[in-house]
């Protein structure tokens, strides 16, 4: 019985340490709290490089018991030096975001994605302040060129999402540098992205309409 005892022991201290082996690394969360109410966590300002060896990065604001993990098909990077950011190592590409590789955000409640920034190019390791090449996000195709530098982009409205999934088209190459985004749905009198874009067309046809008239 003893032997029993000690032998059920050991599996659980055996199971425990796999589970803490298995376990998510903190990654470095820089974060902006913006204007108008919205998160901007930046990927690309560490001072050495940040391995996901377990379930990925974990990002949190402790203040609100708000936290999102970041998974992928591989060992999930925060990379080093400026102009990196959060990429995937599979012994393809290195450590870059490449050709048909995902990273997956998962949030803990629910959140409105505004806008995602990238570094990198075509061709090179993806350590420039410049993207070029497609990517989808959350199943909108973005062009990568006009989500850069600031995260100027604005993406399509998705709504109310848990997670989303960023993949990267065949002639990408780089890393995610900030994500942008409202915990929960955007504060009354914030239009949200699709009406952002709705109001922005409609001022530039009536300005149009007033010159030929």
């Amino acid at each position: 019985m003893k032997f029993i005892s000690t032998l059920m022991s050991a599996s659980l201290l055996a199971l425990s340490m796999g589970t803490a082996n298995a376990a998510v690394v903190d990654g470095q969360s820089d974060f902006i709290e913006n204007d108008d109410d919205s998160w901007t966590f930046i990927f690309d300002l560490v001072s050495a490089d940040i391995d996901g060896e377990g379930d990925g990065l974990l990002f949190s604001l402790d203040e609100f018991s708000f936290e999102f993990v970041v998974t992928g098909d591989g060992m999930v990077v925060q990379d080093y030096p400026a102009d990196g950011g959060l990429g995937l190592y599979n012994g393809a590409d290195g450590d870059n975001l490449a050709g048909g590789e995902m990273l997956t955000f998962s949030f803990n409640e629910g959140i409105t994605l505004v806008s995602i920034a990238f570094n990198g190019l075509i061709e090179g390791d993806g350590h420039q302040e410049l993207a070029d090449g497609m990517a989808t996000v959350n199943g909108f195709s973005v062009d990568a060129a006009d989500y850069s530098l600031t995260g100027q982009g604005t993406l399509p409205d998705g709504g109310l999402v848990s997670s989303f999934d960023v993949v990267a088209d065949a002639g990408f190459t780089g890393y995610v540098e900030s994500i942008t985004f409202y915990i929960g749905e955007p504060p009354l009198g914030v239009p949200e992205p699709g009406t952002m874009l709705l109001l922005a067309s409609g001022l530039l046809g009536c300005r149009f309409f007033k010159r030929r008239s």
